[in-house]
């Protein structure tokens, strides 16, 4: 059962009002009522031709008209973590559920990019197995030790659901994509540097990005996924996207643990609200975009996002889902973005400093 809260969008620019409206007219959420979600839509266009995720609409100089991509991001917590937030979640009969539970929600909202931060390597085979048609990348960032022994928390979680629970170079805890296009080219595999002082007391984690290179709709694009603490810099991580990506457009997911008035979002955020190249899934309807969001933990915070590059796609809605049963300490960051031709103005080559 899926609980879930809204954000609104609107529809913007006379010449693509017509095909943003069509592409995105069913999106009001779903349910576990089966009422319509954001991919069963009914579609009435002109001349009826047009199906939820296609419209017919002339493509200038050859550049692909209006379309359609459905994101996902969630925090899996599935290690628990030091404040021991997850034991509720990592329940048998939860973690049972889990691949089902994910699956299904992927399917239903026809995600093109999903995005996976705190996973651990055993879930990707337990998801695979559930959606073989989407392409899995991993990369794993550490092994998920256990304060005062007990070995390899991920392998002792999820062992009893896979024998595949350890990758060849044992680092079963990190990040992960599963994209609907097939991969092109080798993925962007990078641990990230600490670039800012931690608060005293506190402990620096190993943290990392990962990107891959896929078709998302029409157009080949790049996807990452990032997990940053408060020691390594938003600015950081936008500068190793925009070297991997060069011109392409971007989807980047992932937990910023930062709120949206963060000021080193700044570097991130475009559409006026800072100095970066991206709009957000959760800011709110494209032409009136705030740094807001609803949280996307338990604890209130929204510190999980989607940005895309505001030269290649807009914002058309988000929505936060709390699974039932519970599974993870954060809650699912779902939403659509409408691709669009390149806007010349905003096709910035990569942000300063990369």
């Amino acid at each position: 059962m899926w609980r879930v809260r809204k954000t609104g969008w609107r529809r913007r620019g006379a010449a693509l009002v017509a095909a943003t409206s069509v592409l995105v007219g069913g999106l009001t959420g779903v349910s576990s009522a089966g009422r319509p979600g954001p991919d069963r839509v009914d579609v009435r266009a002109s001349e009826g031709r047009p199906g939820p995720d296609r419209v017919d609409v002339p493509a200038s100089e050859g550049r692909p008209g209006p379309y359609r991509v459905n994101v996902l991001t969630y925090n899996v917590c599935a290690a628990n973590n030091s404040d021991n937030t997850c034991t509720e979640s990592l329940k048998p009969d939860r973690r049972r559920a889990w691949a089902g539970k994910v699956a299904a929600l992927v399917r239903q909202r026809n995600v093109d990019v999903a995005s996976f931060t705190e996973m651990c390597y055993a879930q990707v085979d337990l998801l695979q197995r559930k959606l073989p048609d989407y392409q899995m990348v991993w990369f794993g960032i550490d092994r998920a030790h256990s304060r005062g022994g007990g070995g390899d928390k991920c392998r002792r979680f999820w062992g009893d659901l896979t024998s595949r629970t350890t990758p060849p170079d044992k680092k079963t805890f990190g990040l992960a994509l599963a994209l609907k296009g097939r991969v092109l080219g080798q993925p962007l595999r990078r641990m990230l540097a600490v670039d800012a002082a931690p608060s005293p007391g506190s402990k620096v984690h190993p943290r990392g990005l990962l990107c891959a290179t896929s078709m998302v709709g029409p157009r080949r694009s790049v996807s990452c996924v990032t997990h940053i603490s408060e020691t390594e810099s938003p600015r950081q991580v936008e500068d190793l996207v925009a070297r991997y990506a060069g011109r392409n457009p971007v989807i980047l997911g992932g937990d910023f643990n930062r709120k949206p008035e963060d000021p080193q979002l700044t570097a991130v955020y475009g559409r006026g609200l800072g100095t970066g190249r991206y709009t957000e899934v959760g800011a709110g309807p494209y032409m009136a975009q705030r740094r807001t969001g609803t949280p996307t933990t338990r604890g209130g915070r929204k510190i999980d996002y989607v940005f895309a590059t505001e030269a290649d796609f807009m914002a058309a809605g988000a929505e936060v889902i709390k699974t039932r049963p519970e599974l993870s300490d954060h809650l699912v960051l779902a939403g659509t973005f409408i691709g669009k031709a390149r806007s010349p103005r905003r096709a910035a080559a990569p942000s300063p400093g990369s």
